[in-house]
């Protein structure tokens, strides 16, 4: 007889789980405020430019979405903020000065994050024991650095994990029509309309934007560094230029909170209760809110946990053209018997740098003085110094970390001296007794005394690249408007 009972109460259960959607709802509002975080940002402006400005983010209706409800009001009263704190440890460094900030930005830490998982680092030895290795498999990396030119913030980029998000809310919809359609049971149609509707107000909310870019835009060129630090294989390098986003405000993540954000939070917890209530009141086609909530659910995990394009988080990069990667390789190597170097004969190398540089004096300015052609090639033919020849071809001999960032300083002045810092801790100068070798005591003395020149000439070539490719387009596209049709 208990047999029967107990069958017959699980044969219940599972046709029409109906006391189990309230617990449910209850489940995952961490999802939920990442998904957000994940896919906040697009907006529509209706009225133009200057006027309302809606925002569009297509997270589902899911179990979580309740308990996310009172998880933002405490947030809101408390620490008054919206966006979630940054889940991954990046430190953010400006170039200039070695200065290291650790990172409390969302995006940002995400932003490493998909890198990696983009470019994974192989550090396991080769089957051959054979360093450096030139093998697929077992490649002994000890560290990539990966270089990009960042443009200006304009709009995210529209991705799949973006569209999904649409779909999902349609397909829901879809689910409820049946028993509406068959049954005259319009419950379930309701809860699925209203509560998309909430979560749709709820992602509307201005704070969101401001939160996830809380930063200023740059005003000049500036390079800044992301990696998790020391013992970690990646390094992010940003070129900016003037209207490029400052990552090093970004990483403070710091933005005054809206006075209507309470206000509405706490209305829409209100709201988001009502509707616990209204879905504990139905007592049939369960399964069909199961399956909603589900499909939410499984939305708001790919949309919180899926790697992005960094365009859709208003990133807009382009890989550095003359070295876009750099990719050190665990190997031995022989040290120089000593670590002198003439500094005299170092500074008389980049003797043409010092003389281009003055003629951004116009006082000074002559016309005669051109550019020296090995700061844009970098090759040994055009004269660039031997200990400033990249070893561009043959990638397999960068040795090590130490090799990696001297590649970086050659390509990028100051970036290099900036990671030393970071991966072998000191200051942006020469510290002798933080370097091990002679071969690298070498080249690190004469980057230092050498620095403030090639990054000043550096941001003159890339200024003259700049006016350079902006005069092309222009002719281009004055010769295409005189073309005869």
């Amino acid at each position: 007889m208990m047999f029967d009972n107990t069958a017959g109460s699980l044969r219940k259960q599972w046709s029409n789980p109906g006391d189990i959607l309230s617990l449910l709802l209850l489940i995952g509002g961490d999802t939920v405020q990442k998904a957000i975080a994940q896919l906040v940002g697009y907006t529509l402006s209706p009225f133009g430019s200057r006027g309302l400005s809606i925002g569009l983010t297509p997270v589902a209706f899911s179990f979580g979405w309740v308990a996310y409800g009172f998880t933002n009001l405490l947030s809101v009263v408390g620490e008054r903020k919206l966006m979630p704190t940054a889940d991954v440890p990046v430190i953010v460094v400006n170039c200039a000065n070695a200065f290291a900030r650790t990172n409390q930005s969302w995006v940002l830490g995400r932003l490493l994050r998909d890198h990696e998982i983009r470019n994974e680092v192989d550090s396991s030895d080769p089957f051959d024991g054979h360093l450096p290795s030139t093998s697929p498999e077992g490649r002994a990396e000890s560290i990539r650095i990966d270089i990009f030119e960042l443009g200006a913030p304009s709009k995210p980029n529209l991705d799949l994990v973006w569209w999904l998000g649409w779909v999902t809310i349609i397909v829901q919809i879809g689910i409820a029509i049946p028993p509406w359609y068959l049954n005259k049971n319009w419950g379930v149609a309701m809860i699925v309309l209203c509560g998309n509707f909430l979560a749709f107000l709820t992602c509307a909310l201005p704070q969101w934007r401001q939160e996830k870019w809380a930063g200023r835009t740059l005003t000049s060129d500036q390079v800044t560094c992301l990696t998790r630090g020391n013992g970690f294989a990646h390094i992010m390098v940003f070129i900016g230029r003037k209207g490029s986003w400052n990552l090093e405000t970004l990483a403070t993540a710091s933005s005054t909170s809206r006075p209507e954000t309470l206000v509405i939070s706490l209305i829409l917890a209100v709201l988001w209760v009502c509707l616990l209530i209204s879905v504990s009141g139905l007592e049939e086609h369960a399964w069909y809110l199961v399956g909603i909530g589900g499909i939410g659910m499984l939305q708001n995990v790919i949309a919180a946990g899926k790697e992005r394009d960094p365009g859709a988080s208003d990133f807009h990069l382009t890989k550095f053209s003359r070295m876009p990667t750099i990719i050190g390789k665990r190997q031995r190597f022989n040290d120089d018997h000593d670590a002198e170097v003439d500094l005299d004969q170092t500074k008389n190398d980049l003797s043409q740098l010092y003389t281009w540089l003055q003629t951004r004096d116009p006082s000074v300015q002559d016309p005669s003085v051109q550019m020296p052609r090995w700061l844009d090639s970098m090759t040994k033919e055009d004269g660039v110094p031997d200990w400033l020849e990249p070893i561009k071809f043959e990638k397999n001999n960068i040795a090590n970390v130490h090799g990696a960032l001297q590649e970086l300083e050659k390509w990028v002045p100051t970036a290099g001296l900036a990671m030393v810092q970071i991966f072998f801790p000191a200051s942006l100068q020469y510290e002798d007794d933080h370097i091990r070798n002679n071969v690298h005591k070498k080249f690190w003395k004469r980057a230092y005394h050498t620095k403030d020149v090639r990054k000043k000439a550096e941001h003159k070539r890339r200024e003259s690249e700049r006016n350079y490719k902006g005069k092309d387009e222009h002719e281009n596209s004055v010769f295409s408007t005189k073309m005869p049709v």
